[in-house]
């Protein structure tokens, strides 16, 4: 009878398991290679989301020249310089609409989002409305996309600032949002600093975000989604320090806006858990507005004017906590533009 011989048995247990590790990893290689492929070409249009590049200075921006119908939005359009909107008219007095995606309009067609129906109210004033708002941005996009483009209209007069209060507090101070690398501001000595301006295409945090397997523990709370964000080098700032970043923004765009003699409004837009409950961010925002009263700084806060609205479910989209329906995009337009009324018609 054959003596049992355990060395062996554990020579044979560990080429197994290695050779199991081994085929496991050249299964995800070739799953992973696979789904880079097919993603190849979609990314190529919908960085974060649809006409949305990779942009190393500000982690994405819009597509230029773009025409296409998206499933179930409808038309989405961009002009020379990826503005969803017309084509500038130095002719005419120009307003410029700045925010994320409830401002750029998710969700709906090109005739459906508030620049679009703000232009109409205005146009026979002799305005032109530029829709420069880009899915995800925050407060730090917000400035440096504002600064590199702003020089492109002769005749500005008013800027709008849209804030969405559901996240723009928290995606400003970290360098990462939405899974993607992007631009993180701190402050040193009183004084703004940009910490990331050449971003990788393909960083470890893209990488990671763009992985059929790893994408799925990227934003969550878990120890492979903070491994993860150890191992690409996410940075997390405390809430006092974005506070504290977020005002000196604001203050940043503000000052912007003057030096182009032109006025600055922001728009605090609220999400409908807000009318349960108001968001810490939220009550931080209206707080900094209405106490504080940074710089005289223009605003409204939108939440008032919808509490007055008779169905709240029409004003945002099925199933969504943000971005408004086509009702609520005109609601937002008539609302900006009977704030800005007497000021747009005494503009020479």
């Amino acid at each position: 009878m054959k003596r049992f011989n355990p060395k062996a048995l554990i020579i044979n247990i560990s080429l197994s398991l290695i050779s199991i590790f081994c085929c496991t990893l050249i299964v995800v290689f070739i799953i992973e290679a696979r789904h880079f492929i097919r993603m190849k070409e979609y990314l190529s249009h919908t960085w974060q989301d649809p006409n949305t590049q990779f942009d190393s200075a500000l982690g994405w921006s819009p597509i230029p020249n773009r025409r296409i119908n998206y499933p179930n939005w409808g038309l989405l359009s961009s002009n020379s310089h990826g503005f969803r909107s017309a084509e500038i008219n130095q002719n005419k007095k120009q307003i410029i609409i700045l925010g994320d995606s409830v401002a750029w309009g998710a969700g709906v067609s090109d005739t459906e989002t508030f620049p679009h129906y703000l232009e109409e109210m205005v146009s026979r004033l002799g305005y032109q409305v530029s829709n420069l708002a880009v899915s995800g941005y925050d407060l730090g996009q917000y400035y440096l996309f504002l600064k590199k483009h702003i020089n492109k209209f002769k005749n500005l007069k008013q800027v709008i600032l849209v804030i969405c209060t559901h996240n723009d507090l928290q995606c400003t101070g970290r360098n990462v949002c939405y899974g993607k690398r992007k631009p993180l501001f701190v402050l040193k000595n009183d004084d703004l600093i940009l910490t990331n301006n050449d971003i990788k295409k393909y960083c470890l945090r893209n990488l990671f975000s763009k992985s059929y397997f790893l994408s799925k523990f990227t934003q969550h709370e878990c120890y492979i989604g903070t491994l993860l964000s150890q191992i690409s080098g996410d940075q997390i700032l405390g809430p006092s320090e974005s506070e504290q970043i977020s005002l000196t923004l604001l203050q940043k765009i503000y000052e912007l806006v003057l030096n182009h003699n032109a006025e600055l409004l922001v728009v605090l837009s609220p999400t409908r858990d807000d009318f349960i409950k108001k968001s810490p961010s939220l009550e931080w925002f209206e707080h900094i507005f209405h106490k504080v009263k940074t710089k005289s700084l223009n605003y409204i806060d939108y939440i008032e004017t919808l509490k007055e609205e008779k169905d709240l479910n029409d004003l945002y989209l099925d199933k969504d906590v943000a971005h408004f329906s086509k009702n609520g995009n005109l609601v937002l337009a008539k609302t900006v533009y009977e704030y800005l009324d007497m000021r747009l018609k005494n503009t020479p």
